[in-house]
């Protein structure tokens, strides 16, 4: 299949024209459902997807104009992880794209995820993929997809596509390296604030990390393999209980995570900041942010602060300044004009944001956030 004519152009300047779209793509990844389009187009594919993978996790994706919206729900799933179609693209370790029935039996791609989850209920079937290494230790996958009824893709297909290929894998390379520079410069610009913060992927791995967070050795001990832990066990659970949640952040998720005080350092809370706007652009899937801000004066915390730390509703705020004040469920029921169960049911909702387990250790976690400015809202 020739490559189509743009209005007024030559077949060649039409090929240089999508090839300038995609490298202008890796620095815009706005750009990447146009392009990927016009070259789905060359081939006669509405389907054409952009996808990068870091271990069995999807960490981004851009997807075509007229791609399904069903597609990024998909993604999201587990069904990609179950796919033989990826780790038998690897396996063949070809150079180029391939039809999944190169790769696959008519019957394994019959019952493959893809098609049972998601293909045949919006109308597509034969499909045409290359799996792309690039030295950051992504993998790149370029897929293509046909609608049912339509011909499987020829050698002239594979052929037209195969021209497009070098010029993705570098600009999937340009893209690596310019996201690793924007969330550096995110992470050093909490510095200038004087916030430690480092930026994971959905594996945990950090993926850049200010000097400040460097410094953080009496909270925070550094795993192999780019990862973090905290030197506090009940915080360091919560902590990972917090980073497999960033994928889908639950309204439960605690993501404001006290660390106690140790022979080293004060007390400190830890922040996991899901990062998901841009889960749909290729390289910048949901990721998340940690920051640490050390503990100063000990007081009873305001309420914009507690809302802001916890997501605490402002009944549940009322209870909690209650709590450290040291008044009980009783007093509060009473002061606040409710039932005792009201109350406990409320507690119940703070012990999980605040990812404490009693009133006391609630209390103490309050009394060791910062003092409340003067004039500031109780």
């Amino acid at each position: 299949m020739a490559i189509p004519l743009r209005k007024g152009k030559q077949r060649s300047t039409a090929f240089d024209d999508i090839v300038g779209d995609i490298y202008q793509a890796a620095a815009v990844p706005e750009m990447w459902p146009a392009v990927l389009h016009e070259i789905g187009a060359c081939v006669q594919a509405p389907v054409a997807a952009l996808l990068a993978v870091r271990g069995d996790q999807w960490v981004g994706w851009a997807l075509s104009h007229g791609t399904p919206i069903s597609a990024h729900d998909y993604l999201r799933s587990d069904g990609p992880q179950r796919s033989n179609t990826t780790p038998r693209l690897l396996r063949a370790n070809h150079a180029g794209f391939l039809p999944a029935l190169d790769v696959l039996s008519e019957q394994e791609f019959n019952a493959d995820p893809l098609i049972t989850e998601w293909g045949a209920r919006e109308g597509l079937y034969h499909a045409a993929a290359s799996a792309i290494p690039i030295p950051t230790g992504d993998l790149i996958v370029v897929h293509l997809q046909r609608r049912s009824g339509k011909p499987e893709f020829q050698s002239e297909d594979i052929a037209s596509l195969d021209r497009f290929r070098p010029h993705l894998a570098r600009a999937g390379l340009l893209a690596a390296r310019w996201r690793l520079e924007r969330l550096r410069a995110a992470a050093e610009a909490l510095a200038l604030l004087g916030i430690p913060a480092a930026v994971l992927d959905l594996g945990g791995r950090v993926m850049a990390a200010n000097r400040l967070m460097q410094d953080t050795s009496p909270w925070v001990s550094w795993l192999p393999g780019d990862r973090l832990s905290l030197r506090d066990d009940s915080a360091s659970a919560l902590l990972l209980r917090a980073m497999a949640e960033l994928r889908s952040p639950r309204p439960t998720s605690v993501r404001s995570i006290p660390i106690r005080a140790n022979v080293e350092a004060g007390a400190a809370v830890l922040h996991v900041i899901p990062i998901s706007g841009q889960s749909s652009e290729l390289f910048d899937g949901a990721f998340g942010m940690v920051v640490i801000t050390p503990i100063s004066s000990p007081d009873i915390p305001n309420s914009t602060l507690l809302q802001a730390l916890f997501d605490l509703t402002p009944a549940e705020t009322r209870v909690a300044r209650g709590i450290a004040e040291g008044l009980r469920l009783k007093e509060l029921a009473r002061n606040h004009g409710v039932t005792l169960e009201t109350v406990r049911s409320q507690i119940k909702g703070i012990f999980a944001k605040t990812g404490t387990s009693g009133q006391s250790e609630l209390a103490a976690l309050l009394a060791s956030l910062p003092k409340s400015p003067p004039g500031a809202a109780r």
